[in-house]
């Protein structure tokens, strides 16, 4: 048997001869961590990032280094959630401060991280001087929190759609190793919030996090992704070679690499470990299930958390199977399209540059107008209120999921016939170069600044050179290297599509106020039935929703959710019958003898 190859972590020589911030105690680290300015975030983070990496050159007993790191440890989850509300939600390409304030939570994570593990490397080296203090569980909780540390600044990584540093996934894979190595990765112990966990827990929660396809989730949903991974890590199995056949993902514990797929290709070593699924994801299609029999109101993981129901369906694809993609990509010859980010704006385009109150039936128009306890500012977009990719305004703290079934802001109708303020300035096209493309889809190179609404999981319209009509797609994932341009990855979802206004059937027959929804027509070549593109929230199967615009007015019925992202879901659905103009009861469905819309395939 060979023997086991060296573990690599880069660690500070302790030449720092005097430390003298305060006592190297617990106590005195805790009196110092109260009088930090909490006011004054940035300051507050810089002087605590600077204590640690003192702390870091300083040669302290092990036992006492933790003590005065668990004593630290609270000030800093305080810092970085004040300081993640500045640098998250902002425009991919972080302008100069969010970028300085987000390395700056970086450092701190590091700093931690590396002051953990050198607790557990001088607790192994010099277990006979720890007198009272059990070496052993010593090492595994300072390892714990150092790969927790290394996790959380992984997921900061993500969030910002940014590649993991040099160096980031081989320091985590040999903190891991060497627990294995001192026999300590299954052994129980209290992380910082008390609970029980592994060391293989933890682990695991950083590398499920980077085969969950980070790019294509956003900031927030990131977070709730990485709270349930914390949940369910244990229903994961890491395992050695000889299990191999067994498992999806695979990592080396010497490489700098995250976790890939484990192919019959793969040249087995006993660095390697397996990832096998199979159990989380058995686990995760029960709470899906049980999340369409309750209506899809997301699944919650405690008071602050909930996650939305897109999301187990994106779990579950990404951890369940292996995914190739449907169609080769071809270079571009840079070719340059037209883009419009958001619904609201994909509607407006569609429509011609219609603005959404030109589009609605005149008697709807009419009745708002008319109504004196409704009339408001008449130079505002009425439906700005509830416009369909605001949903950003709910990441506002990307640190938390509001509990509970999402509120719908309805649209206010009094202001229709005023029009919108700058419908174009409000809904901009931007011009892009697509460096790839494939039958599915592009890979587009942002050169300018990127829009601030652009986020994964959004609608889009594109458009190429001499063409006339807005290909109706999805952004699938987002990739935000420094000193590069942006990349998005394009999914195409139609090569057309109607706008429409919709109002949801309430009970007694009660209609909402009209949202932006898009039609795409069935397109017979592919088997692909018609479906209507609505907001993420609002809408569920089942429902009865009437279709309008100039001229048309239709009830139909929500049938099966066939997609779902952040910015929007997607139905098919099944018509019932045409409305009469002007009628605002609906009445007991009629079948149409023959569909309100023929395939427009044909036309396309």
């Amino acid at each position: 048997m060979s023997e086991n190859p060296p573990i690599k972590l880069r660690i500070p020589r302790q030449d720092l001869a005097a430390f003298e911030l305060f006592p190297l105690d617990a106590d005195s680290a805790r009196q110092w961590a109260h009088a930090l300015p909490v006011t004054n975030t940035r300051l507050s983070v810089s002087r605590l990032r600077d204590a640690v990496r003192d702390l870091n050159r300083v040669q302290i007993a092990a036992a006492d280094r933790f003590g005065i790191m668990e004593e630290l440890s609270p000030s800093l989850q305080v810092a970085v959630t004040n300081l993640s509300r500045r640098f998250l939600n902002q425009p991919l390409v972080l302008p100069e401060e969010p970028r300085q304030l987000a390395e700056l939570a970086e450092n701190l994570y590091s700093a931690f991280s590396t002051a953990y593990t050198l607790v557990a490397v001088h607790a192994i080296q010099q277990r006979e001087q720890l007198g009272d203090v059990n070496p052993a569980r010593l090492t595994c909780e300072s390892l714990q929190r150092a790969i927790s540390f290394a996790g959380r600044r992984m997921l900061q990584t993500f969030q910002l759609y940014q590649n993991v540093e040099p160096g980031g996934w081989l320091t985590l894979h040999q903190l891991y190793a060497l627990g294995e190595r001192q026999r300590l990765a299954e052994l129980p112990v209290r992380d910082q919030h008390n609970r029980q966990v592994t060391l293989q827990e933890s682990y695991l929660q950083a590398l499920l996090l980077g085969c969950c396809k980070a790019n294509q989730l956003r900031q927030s949903d990131l977070v709730g992704v990485h709270r349930g991974l914390q949940e369910w890590s244990g229903k994961v199995r890491l395992l050695g070679v000889e299990d191999a056949d067994e498992a999806l993902f695979m990592i080396d514990l010497n490489g700098d690499h995250p976790p890939v797929y484990n192919t019959s290709s793969t040249q087995r070593s006993r660095n390697q470990r397996y990832i096998d699924t199979r159990e989380l994801v058995d686990h995760l299609e029960q709470l899906r299930e049980r999340d369409r029999a309750s209506g899809r109101l997301g699944l919650r993981l405690d008071d602050e958390i909930t996650l939305p129901s897109n999301l187990l369906d994106h779990l579950i694809a990404s951890l369940g199977s292996h995914s190739l993609r449907n169609f080769s990509r071809a270079a571009g010859s840079d070719t340059e399209l037209e883009v419009a980010v958001g619904l609201s704006s994909a509607h407006y385009h569609v429509a011609g540059g219609k603005p959404f109150a030109e589009l609605l039936p005149r008697h709807l128009l009419a009745a708002a107008s008319h109504d004196p306890f409704t009339a408001r500012d008449p130079g505002r977009d009425h439906w700005e209120k509830a416009e369909a990719d605001d949903i950003h305004r709910g990441e506002a703290d990307a640190n938390s999921h509001t509990g509970g079934p999402p509120v719908v802001e309805m649209e206010d109708t009094s202001e229709a016939l005023s029009g919108e303020r700058h419908p174009g300035l409000r809904f901009p096209v931007y011009r892009v170069s697509a460096i790839n493309a494939s039958p599915g889809g592009y890979c587009l190179e942002w050169t300018q600044r990127t829009p601030p609404n652009l986020r994964s999981g959004d609608v889009m319209c594109v458009r190429e050179p001499g063409q006339r009509e807005w290909v109706i797609a999805a952004v699938r994932w987002v990739s935000a290297l420094e000193q590069a341009n942006t990349l998005v990855g394009v999914e195409l979802l139609s090569p057309k599509a109607m706008p429409y206004g919709a109002r949801t059937v309430g009970q007694r027959g009660a209609l909402s106020e009209p949202m932006r929804v898009l039609l795409l027509p069935e397109i017979k070549l592919v088997g692909k039935p018609h479906t209507l593109i609505t907001p993420r929230t609002g809408f569920r199967e089942r429902q009865k929703v009437v279709l309008l615009r100039q001229g048309e007015e239709f009830l139909v019925q929500l049938q099966r959710q066939v997609g779902a992202a952040p910015g929007f879901s997607q139905f098919d659905f099944r018509y019932i019958r045409e409305l009469e103009q002007n009628n605002s009861a609906i009445a007991e469905p009629v079948e149409l003898p023959r569909p309100a819309f023929d395939s427009l395939w044909s036309e396309i």
